[in-house]
């Protein structure tokens, strides 16, 4: 069985940020802070500065986080692989640790009229570069050592456990490319400062770009 393609297997997608930072006057460390804590506690699982600027609790949060993990495991589609319990299990326990490949800092803002304009120096994750042909290279020894002809279900074990040890080897030693910055937008609503959904899953894409 083929796998996915790595745009739809490892697609991690940011939950939208439902809550926003309420303030009469906003500055551009300000705009900073929020942004950072946003990121941190969407893919590092740090919600205290979070819930400090947003004003929200530890358990809304959680919930954002956990919908983090959620979106990771639908986008490799663990449920519809056809794969063992323990397998299944497996892949599951990845979503955290992918998340946290995340590489990224909030380095400014400046005020642009209906907000601020915030950059974010971020490094895109490479680890998975040609994923599919490391892959279906590992496939290929581990079946060239089989006796038997496997069959379709067995197959699919075998290609989707090389898939998951290649992509636990990527994280633990992870690489990326060259520091890139990005843009994103804090507009405000009736003293709410909010990050632009559009933004974040654009930035999403950026640090773990698809091949």
């Amino acid at each position: 069985m083929k796998a996915k393609k790595l745009t739809t297997v490892l697609m991690t997608v940011v939950c939208a940020l439902g809550l926003g930072a309420c303030a009469a006057r906003y500055e551009p460390e300000d705009a900073v802070a929020y942004v950072q804590a946003a990121l941190d506690a969407s893919y590092k699982a740090d919600f205290e500065e979070y819930v400090e600027l947003t004003d929200s609790t530890k358990e809304e949060a959680e919930k954002m986080y956990q919908q983090n993990v959620d979106n990771v495991m639908t986008g490799i589609g663990v449920e519809n692989l056809g794969i063992s319990d323990e397998l299944t299990e497996q892949y599951k326990s990845l979503a955290p640790d992918l998340l946290a490949l995340a590489e990224y800092e909030v380095t400014g803002a400046e005020e642009d009229g209906e907000g601020f304009t915030v950059t974010v120096s971020y490094k895109p994750f490479t680890g998975f570069n040609d994923l599919e042909g490391r892959m279906m290279s590992a496939v290929e020894e581990m079946s060239a050592s089989l006796t038997e002809m496997p069959t379709e279900d067995e197959i699919n074990e075998l290609v989707y456990q090389s898939m998951y040890d290649i992509i636990q080897q990527c994280i633990s030693e992870p690489a990326y490319g060259e520091a890139q910055d990005f843009t994103i937008h804090i507009t405000k609503d009736d003293n709410v400062y909010r990050i632009s959904e559009d933004d974040l899953i654009n930035l999403d894409y950026a640090m773990f770009p698809g091949e």
